[in-house]
């Protein structure tokens, strides 16, 4: 068997094996539209800056105003559903739930929220558009970029495969970080008047931390736990991430709030 050939043994198992309820929902079935949207994102990443370069930055305080505080709501309304969800199915274990896919209305709520949220990552790529479009160009850090392009990735495998079980652990947790984080965007953007009483930004940054160890916490507890029902594959994959972000949200953390400025800075 040549390497062509199993290369398309694997890309056979990959597309053909996952959940069936999601199986023929919009950028599910194949990783392609899921994977072309983030080369799309991180060609505009890189071509951007450099587009605007000698053009005037736009002024979108309007926009943004609109923009985060709609993501507060949509935030917020995951919330919701990730929490009414789970709490509706019978002896549902926050700590090690299983993934079951029958096509109980329960378990299809809390599996649709999944999709949502993994929807939803992509609509977070206009943070990053609007960073280009107002010349914040200090703002697409190495972070910022790996963060909103990777979630995408990462989202398609738990709809693919494990859309419910633990997985709405990571989700809601950062959906709940996030209507506090679109909640400081949005009022940021209305200006100066409101700009002075935001003074607990970096507590935002401390909270996000928290996440990560929480995440991090349940990845090793699931592992512990022979995967919870799920291949320890995706548990791994989970702490990994949550330790990659962990490091980078931390460094970030000590050179904002931390590291003392020298002379030049």
């Amino acid at each position: 068997m040549t390497s062509t050939q199993r290369l398309a043994d694997v890309y056979q198992i990959v597309t053909s094996v996952g959940d069936p309820r999601l199986h023929e929902w919009p950028l599910i079935a194949t990783p392609w539209p899921c994977l072309s949207l983030m080369a799309m994102y991180l060609f505009i990443v890189k071509v951007g800056p450099k587009f605007m370069e000698n053009r005037k930055a736009w002024d979108l305080r309007g926009v943004l105003v609109v923009y985060n505080f709609a993501l507060v709501l949509l935030s917020a309304y995951m919330v919701y559903e990730f929490i009414a969800s789970i709490l509706s199915i019978p002896e549902f274990n926050l700590m090690c739930q299983d993934v079951s896919y029958e096509e109980d209305p329960r378990l299809m709520r809390l599996a649709r929220v999944c999709y949502i949220y993994y929807l939803s990552k992509f609509v977070e790529y206009f943070d990053t558009f609007f960073f280009i479009l107002r010349k914040k160009n200090n703002q697409i850090s190495f972070l910022h970029v790996y963060h909103h392009a990777s979630m995408c990735l990462l989202w398609w495998m738990v709809c693919k495969w494990i859309a419910g079980g633990v997985s709405y652990f990571g989700a809601a947790c950062n959906s709940f970080i996030h209507v506090i984080m679109y909640l400081y965007y949005g009022l940021s953007a209305m200006g100066p008047s409101v700009q002075k009483y935001l003074w607990w930004k970096r507590y935002l940054t401390k909270m996000q931390l928290i996440q990560f160890l929480a995440l991090i916490y349940m990845a090793v507890y699931a592992l512990w736990h022979d995967g919870c029902g799920t291949h320890k594959f995706f548990q791994w994959v989970q702490f990994g991430y949550g330790m990659s972000l962990l490091v980078l949200f931390s460094n970030f953390y000590l050179h904002t709030y931390l590291k003392k400025p020298s002379k030049k800075e």
